[in-house]
């Protein structure tokens, strides 16, 4: 599976809006990260890193991955 903001979140059984407290943003700013309508900062990438115990590079990965497929 395609390791994107969405798998990864549905992997470790979260919800949005459950993503979107620990980011400390809206839920729809968070929707949007997920959608690619908007991009999501280091910082934010590195909180995400430790709430879903993983890398920051494996989702950094997983966000350039779906960027490329998006050209």
């Amino acid at each position: 599976m395609e390791n994107t903001l969405k798998s990864l979140r549905e992997e470790h059984g979260k919800s949005r809006r459950e993503v979107a407290a620990a980011l400390e943003v809206s839920y729809s700013s968070y929707s949007n990260y997920e959608q690619g309508l908007r991009r999501i900062s280091l910082e934010q990438i590195l909180v995400l890193a430790k709430f879903y115990n993983v890398s920051a590079e494996e989702i950094i990965n997983a966000q350039l991955s779906s960027c490329r497929k998006a050209l």
